[in-house]
């Protein structure tokens, strides 16, 4: 969705929906939308900079990293991001950020468009390692049987000698 900056006055409330596969990078191939990112944005207008917060609503498909098998992961995210003219970017390579410019984006010219920021915002909800469910079993190293669906007959992996010797010094400690 593109907002055109000079028809917010104060502020204005966007609703909308799009299609996230279409913001898909090839490191994203784990991940299918099941249903399109649906989101309620306020933009406020703060002089020259723009604060834009409201829920953002996914649902993505994803595959387990332990069992393997694939899961519906509901994503309701928060999305709150202020924006700058991009000619007030600091000009320097490195500086330090200070608290309050960690959520701070820039943006150029006199429209905007939220898609992208609304995308970024459900991927930062997708956790680092994904689980179909905590207490996930996993599958069994030797068979390959996803243990969530039952035990396998395997006996299990026999200890390796340096284990064996890391057991015995935590033993003696």
């Amino acid at each position: 969705m593109i907002v055109k900056l000079y028809d917010i006055e104060e502020s204005l409330t966007v609703r909308g929906s799009m299609d996230g596969s279409r913001y898909k990078r090839p490191e994203d191939v784990e991940i299918a939308f099941e249903s399109p990112i649906e989101y309620a944005l306020t933009i406020q207008k703060m002089g020259d900079n723009l604060h834009i917060w409201g829920p953002v609503h996914a649902t993505l498909r994803l595959t387990c990293d332990r069992c393997l098998e694939g899961f519906t992961l509901p994503v309701d995210a928060q999305m709150n991001v202020e924006l700058a003219p991009k000619g007030d970017a600091p000009k320097a390579a490195e500086m330090e950020l200070r608290g309050d410019e960690m959520n701070l984006e820039y943006y150029e010219g006199d429209e905007l468009e939220l898609d992208p920021y609304v995308f970024e915002e459900v991927m930062l909800a997708v956790p680092i390692k994904v689980l179909c469910n905590e207490a996930c079993k996993g599958i069994c190293p030797e068979c390959g049987k996803n243990r969530n669906s039952g035990e396998c007959v395997c006996k299990g992996t026999e200890g390796t000698p340096l284990g064996e010797k890391l057991k015995t010094f935590l033993q003696d400690s």
